[in-house]
């Protein structure tokens, strides 16, 4: 923290503290000058005052009441529910069921903000957020945007027509978006939610990535609501979270809630999503996706793309297997820019091109943006190094082969995950060729039995909790608004 923003925290936390002996703080409903950014300003600093944990945990539950008492009140005077999901990235889109939930429901009014990276370059930013809109625009979401690409200006909450009685924040990155589009710019009433884009097993390793920028990150602190997708990462939360898991709830990943519904795919749906030439019976194809993460160099200490080793390898096997198997190629949202960072690509128009390419072969084609639920459906295995994949594939029972390098490391249940998946190092060519004969082609598949334990003892939400993670969000506010 620079001596500008620790200077700013600290009026902040005046101005706290001054409310409190006014007696702002303990009115049911706390005045709307006192925001988020108040907490974050204590939140930054508490380490400098006497107490300071405790004063901020204090405030904290004052905030978190006054939240749901002003929730309470609105739905008691008979006032529509304001329920808001903020992204930035359709591909990292995790809360399809809760939207639809709330969409039903007679007394909400239900909006998408989509905000833009602010902390890109501006080919990067454009090209994000326009898939990223365009993505809920074309499938009737109610979107409010929060760029105007061809004036590149930004709006604030305003856009919204009024402040969300509930936002949901859909990534802890919060600071990447505008200033104006921060949470932390709302008033202490709005009751703030975080329901993950993805699952948490990637640390660093001296372990605190996961202790600083997952279990005790500011943010964390700061929600009403923290939705957690296993027993694991709760007990993460309450051993170093400063609230001590307060306000988790272990309710799965709500993305997870496809596959526990009924799907069963026709060929002609099949055909709708996987490219498969003329002539060629898409029954007796093999489907595979490539998934490669962005962290070609290290980013915040995370380390685990090998895309630097293979790129160009995935298309000659796409070439090599064009009777037998189809590709997707399914690149972290972030691959664009990391590897035109690291100099893979000489500019923007390279890694286009290179996209391109994989969308000009008759057997493979790329997705970049939206959602890829469907393909893992369909799919018959995966390739990959990325690190929320670990877990959600796992929800298929498919085999996938892991990419290792020397630099990567996990949390305990990362660790556990690629344990039950086939590893071998993102340039052993052979070895990679290897499982695609063996394990895809010839169904060899030796490690089934445990993904299905591993799957069963830690990722089984619904038969731990008896109900879909998109109910038990959506049943929390129910409960106070009814």
């Amino acid at each position: 923290m620079n001596q500008e923003t620790h200077d700013y925290c600290v009026e902040l936390v005046k101005e706290l503290i001054d409310g409190a002996d006014a007696g702002d703080l303990s009115q049911p409903i706390i005045p709307d000058k006192y925001k988020w950014e108040h907490l974050l300003g204590l939140f930054f600093i508490k380490d400098e005052l006497d107490g300071g944990e405790d004063l901020y945990r204090e405030v904290y539950n004052l905030a978190i009441q006054s939240g749901e008492n002003y929730l309470r009140q609105k739905a008691k005077s008979g006032e529509r529910i304001k329920v808001v999901f903020q992204t930035y990235s359709a591909a990292q889109w995790p809360a399809e069921g809760v939207y639809r939930l709330f969409e039903k429901m007679p007394n909400v009014d239900v909006q998408i903000f989509v905000s833009p990276l602010a902390d890109r370059e501006a080919n990067s930013r454009e090209d994000t957020y326009r898939q990223t809109s365009n993505w809920f625009h074309e499938r009737s979401y109610n979107v409010v945007d929060g760029m105007n690409i061809d004036e590149n200006t930004y709006g604030g909450w305003g856009l919204l027509g009024g402040y969300p009685d509930v936002l949901y924040q859909l990534s802890s990155w919060y600071a990447c978006l505008p200033r104006a589009q921060w949470f932390t710019q709302l008033p202490l009433r709005c009751l703030v939610a975080y329901i993950p884009y993805g699952f948490d097993v990637a640390d660093t390793a001296d372990g605190n990535y996961a202790k600083e920028c997952v279990f005790n990150k500011d943010v964390m602190n700061m929600m009403w609501r923290v939705y957690c997708d296993s027993a694991s990462m709760r007990d993460g939360y309450e051993k170093y979270q400063l609230l001590k898991g307060a306000n988790v709830r272990f309710t799965g990943y709500a993305k997870m809630d496809y596959f526990y519904k009924d799907h069963k795919p026709e060929n002609d749906y099949i055909k709708s999503l996987w490219k498969c030439g003329a002539g060629k019976d898409i029954a007796q194809m093999k489907k595979v996706i490539i998934a490669p993460h962005y962290t070609v160099f290290p980013e915040g200490g995370l380390c685990y793309s090998t895309f630097q080793k293979n790129l160009w390898f995935w298309l000659y096997l796409v070439k090599k297997y064009e009777n037998r198997v189809l590709f997707m190629f399914k690149p972290h949202p972030n691959l664009r820019r990391a590897s035109v960072r690291a100099g893979l690509f000489k500019d923007f128009e390279g890694y286009d091109k290179y996209i391109q390419a994989w969308n000009d072969c008759p057997n493979a084609f790329a997705v970049q943006e939206g959602s890829y639920l469907e393909y893992f459906a369909t799919s018959d295995a995966m390739i990959m190094d990325s690190v929320s994949f670990l877990a959600e594939y796992l929800y298929t029972n498919k085999p996938m082969l892991f990419l290792t390098r020397p630099e990567q490391n996990f949390l305990q249940n990362g660790r556990a995950l690629a344990d039950v998946y086939y590893n071998v190092p993102g340039e052993d060519y052979v070895a990679i060729e290897q499982f695609i004969q063996d394990v895809v082609l010839e169904g060899n598949d030796t490690m089934a039995k445990d993904r299905k334990c591993l799957f069963e003892e830690e990722y089984d939400y619904y038969k731990i909790n008896g109900q879909l993670a998109s109910d038990f969000i959506v049943n929390e506010v129910k409960e106070l608004i009814s």
